[in-house]
């Protein structure tokens, strides 16, 4: 998909833009470098070796303010504009990130060549990416920031394709799954469309390798797996947890991996919580990255109304985990339990903005608001699919909290979309959920009328649909 930058520019930043060759000293060449084995264009062009700012005596190259810096120092920015220039061999999709950092909160304007590419969002006191994709041809362009609080120090610009000219899949720069066009990918290069179950690993430990035998046997391609970073429920270990992904990986099944704890929660602090546990698991989460998908936080934000909150709480958790080496797919639930779809709808690119290695996902839980019926199921699907990002239902179920949920829609439009599904959930819901129960025993022996209709429904249920990642 090619994507285009085209809101024209505020008169204030076009007139800084007139000011680049006029005031703008000449930078340093930016060299292409090849990133691993794969030969992948990317390149690195610090602001002070570019040294293409506006000269109004307040914006100067230093060294002084921060630490922590990569090069030889950083452009700070007070007022007017800072650049880069680079050139890209072919034309093709690129991902341009920019990293800043600043005293306390601050918001500038970003641009590329003549078009407006957002917002720069710098927390401050920490080093910071900003990412952004666009479709470029090939020769020279010019990336910066335009002063609109300013007093914001950059570091540097990296440039990377994303794709081919002629709209293939990546060039991959490891070994895991990816993002790319709004789809998931897996690590070959095909793609991968979620056909799975949930399975509740923190609440029953001990039967959890039956299950995920059980779910396979079924001819699901994966699972997502309810764990605990101790806040609530019984930490699972490092060791659980690596035991989980070997039952997976020997099954054939794309795990995805969720902490429970915070379901409905509002703090940051506790989403925080999820984050510095996955960063307790980075190793082992990217060995695998070609089989794990990292759910943050399941249901994190349960009061609706708050979509900038969760927008701005989750672009914070991303790049902690992208700054401590996480490099698997990430997965972001909606607010409201999962079925505030706005949230999703309205900031689900500002979210994934905040990924500089662009791999970041949502997912939308359908009950009985999100899934109520047949037009609400397509107008969320639909919304998101017009966002152009990577998506999927991470729980669903055909009946909950006293209303009924139009499970048929759900799974049919999924298919004709090309969207994934992941059924809540496997056995052991109580209450007024205990309907939600797949089957009747661990080992599937006996599946209930829900866990039949997930597994066999015709042309639409997960045997008729479900491939195989590898």
């Amino acid at each position: 998909m090619r994507k285009k930058w085209n809101r024209v520019l505020t008169h204030a930043l076009a007139f800084a833009l007139l000011f680049t060759m006029a005031m703008g000293v000449a930078g340093a060449e930016a060299k292409a470098e090849s990133s691993g084995n794969s030969g992948r264009f990317e390149t690195v062009i610090e602001f002070e070796d570019a040294k293409r700012f506006e000269q109004n005596g307040r914006n100067e190259l230093g060294s002084s303010r921060f630490s922590g810096y990569s090069g030889s120092g950083y452009l700070y920015l007070v007022s007017g504009w800072g650049e880069v220039g680079f050139t890209v061999p072919q034309d093709g999709e690129y991902r341009i990130t920019v990293v800043s950092n600043a005293d306390t909160y601050k918001e500038n304007w970003l641009y590329l060549d003549e078009n407006s590419a957002g917002t720069l969002y710098t927390a401050g006191n920490r080093w910071e990416s900003h990412t952004v994709t666009s479709w470029l041809s090939a020769g020279e362009h010019k990336f910066g920031v335009s002063a609109s609080w300013g007093y914001t120090a950059l570091d540097y610009v990296r440039v990377e394709a994303v794709g081919n000219s002629s709209g293939g899949s990546q060039e991959q720069q490891g070994s895991g799954m990816y993002v790319e066009n709004g789809k998931l990918y897996a690590a070959n290069g095909s793609e991968f469309m979620l056909r799975g179950v949930n399975v509740a690993h923190a609440w029953y430990p001990e039967q959890t390798q039956t299950s995920i035998n059980a779910i396979a046997d079924l001819g699901a391609n994966s699972v997502r797996v309810v764990l605990a970073d101790g806040y609530q429920w019984t930490k699972t270990e490092y060791s659980e947890v690596e035991q989980i992904i070997s039952w997976c990986e020997s099954r054939g099944l794309i795990c995805i991996l969720e902490v429970h704890d915070h379901t409905g929660h509002d703090g940051e602090w506790e989403l925080n919580t999820a984050v510095d546990y996955w960063c307790g698991m980075k190793d082992l989460l990217n060995e695998h990255s070609d089989y794990v998908i990292v759910n943050i936080a399941n249901e994190w934000l349960g009061t609706w109304g708050y979509g900038s909150t969760w927008a701005s709480a989750y672009q914070n958790a991303i790049r902690t985990l992208r700054n401590a080496g996480i490099e698997n797919v990430l997965m972001v639930d909606a607010a409201g339990y999962g079925q505030e779809t706005s949230s999703c709808i309205n900031y689900c690119q500002s979210v994934a903005s905040a990924d500089v290695m662009g791999n970041t996902m949502f997912s939308m839980h359908m009950y009985s608001v999100a899934g109520k019926d047949a037009s609400t199921v397509r107008g969320n699907i639909d919304a998101m699919l017009s966002k152009g990002v990577c998506f999927c239902i991470g729980e669903f179920g055909d009946y909950q909290n006293g209303g009924d949920v139009d499970e048929t829609t759900i799974m049919s439009y999924c298919t004709e979309k090309g969207v994934g599904y992941m059924a809540w959930s496997w056995k052991g819901n109580g209450g007024s959920d205990a309907t939600l129960d797949l089957s009747y025993d661990w080992n599937g022996q006996s599946l209930t009328g829900w866990g039949s209709y997930v597994f066999y429904a015709n042309g639409i249920g997960i045997q008729a649909t479900a491939k195989k990642a590898y």
